[in-house]
């Protein structure tokens, strides 16, 4: 076992009112995944931590269970959602604080869709970021970042989105947090999901982002 499997980091799924819960499940379900493969040990540990205990998605559905936002200080890997709701969680400065101390302890940082916006709102400096493609003017209204598609891995930040694809934007950045992190996890996640992990989309040209 290599030392940094070893070091498998905890990971943190940021919930806020009105995030989009296929992006919160599909980031959330194959790490709960990975962290339960009995034959990789040890896997990752993720929680689900937001500013409330009970939140409600952008769709209705009601989450609960939500852990504290200060346990996300021992995490290693913090993954923002998109959703209706992100502009609103941009004006909780606890969720800022979070962001912005998750970057300077050095964790890596992955935002699904428009939860780059809530990344950029924190402060945190980006050169490069994907996003949906109808809500370019929404990231740079917070940021002069050069606005990609695809999966674009930006120094410590990773963001996906733009374009269509045959998978899920949530489920790629759960496998490329698997890749990084877990590696010894991957077939056992995609073949309990019956999904191949190699599919995901990999970074791409800012230039090919339709404008």
């Amino acid at each position: 076992m290599s030392a940094r499997e070893a070091a498998a980091p905890r990971v943190a799924v940021l919930g806020y009112e009105g995030v989009d819960e296929l992006d919160l499940v599909g980031v959330f379900a194959p790490l709960a995944k990975a962290a339960a493969c009995a034959d990789h040990r040890p896997g990752l540990e993720v929680l689900l931590a937001g500013p409330y205990p009970l939140l409600t998605g952008s769709n209705g559905l009601r989450l609960g269970a939500a852990r504290r936002l200060g346990e996300t200080e021992l995490c290693g890997v913090v993954v923002v959602p998109g959703g209706r709701g992100v502009q609103a969680a941009a004006g909780d400065p606890r969720l800022l604080t979070v962001l912005r101390n998750a970057h300077a302890r050095g964790a890596a940082i992955f935002a699904v869709c428009s939860g780059a916006y809530l990344v950029a709102a924190s402060g945190i400096g980006l050169s490069r970021a994907a996003i949906h493609g109808g809500k370019h003017a929404l990231l740079r209204s917070v940021t002069s970042a050069e606005i990609g598609r695809g999966l674009i891995r930006d120094g410590g930040v990773t963001t996906i989105g733009g374009g269509r694809s045959a998978s899920l934007k949530a489920t790629d950045i759960a496998f490329e947090i698997l890749r990084r992190f877990a590696p010894r996890c991957l077939e056992c996640v995609s073949g309990r999901m019956e999904l191949d992990w190699r599919s995901a989309p990999d970074d791409r040209p800012a230039g090919d982002a339709p404008r």
